[in-house]
């Protein structure tokens, strides 16, 4: 009997101890913010990663979680589905969630419709897309850099072409439409960066996503002239990334 209480009151000291810890986490962490980016359909950490590094570099927390079958084979992405991409997100943002309590979440291209399902679900701070579909593939300015940059990097298309399986394309669209349906719901603080040359996404794709969230999300547009699709990597990198970084200072000052 001497045992069994001993034994029971060893658990509560532990149990006390344990719930002191988390609480004095909780405490170490109150003000801390988070940044969450989500990369793009077919791409790895690469595309965020300029942003990333210079977030990183001004203290804030940051994940960059690689979507499921993102960064491996082609086999391995073609059995991944937008519901495991979802899920890598989320997980992402629960990593994030016990390292800061203020989260931002920023995704480019793809990343930005993930982005919205996390915000419906989770508590989000401030929102950032960066080149988000709302309308895929604006064909004449693809087809004008195609003609520019084939005779140059024509491997590159061509493996670009073969590395995409015919059902991640399907898993993509589905993800599109199940996504525009919920942008009413959006009513977290909404920036939109979206370059006027994109040559894979409508660049229209802004005004319509700014018109289709709530209105108490007040979203605002910053326009980059002089770059395409991968605007981190493109001439405007250096102002976009200094945009968010700046935004995310006036929101949440230290």
């Amino acid at each position: 009997m001497r045992g069994r209480l001993l034994l029971t009151f060893s658990y509560i000291i532990w149990m006390i101890h344990q719930i002191s810890q988390y609480l004095r986490g909780r405490d170490s962490m109150s003000g801390t913010v988070g940044c969450l980016l989500i990369h793009g359909f077919a791409g790895d950490i690469n595309d965020i990663l300029p942003l990333a590094k210079k977030l990183r570099e001004a203290g804030y927390q940051v994940e960059c979680p690689t979507l499921e079958g993102h960064g491996t084979t082609r086999r391995h992405m073609a059995k991944s589905t937008r519901h495991d991409w979802l899920r890598s997100a989320e997980e992402g943002y629960k990593r994030l969630s016990m390292r800061a309590d203020t989260i931002v979440v920023i995704g480019f291209s793809m990343g930005g419709l993930l982005a919205f399902h996390l915000t419906t679900k989770y508590p989000v701070a401030l929102l950032f897309t960066i080149n988000t579909p709302y309308k895929y593939w604006d064909v004449k300015e693809a087809m004008h850099y195609l003609r520019e940059d084939f005779p140059t990097h024509s491997k590159r298309y061509i493996h670009g072409i073969g590395r995409i399986p015919f059902t991640s394309m399907l898993q993509f669209r589905r993800l599109l439409a199940e996504t525009k349906p919920l942008l009413a719901q959006i009513t977290t603080p909404y920036i939109l960066l979206q370059a006027r040359r994109d040559d894979t996404v409508h660049a229209v794709s802004a005004q319509i996503l700014a018109t289709s969230v709530d209105e108490s999300a007040s979203p605002q547009i910053t326009w980059y002239e002089h770059s395409n699709h991968m605007l981190l990597h493109g001439p405007d990198k250096e102002a976009a990334i200094a945009h968010v970084m700046t935004t995310i200072k006036k929101r949440f000052p230290t």
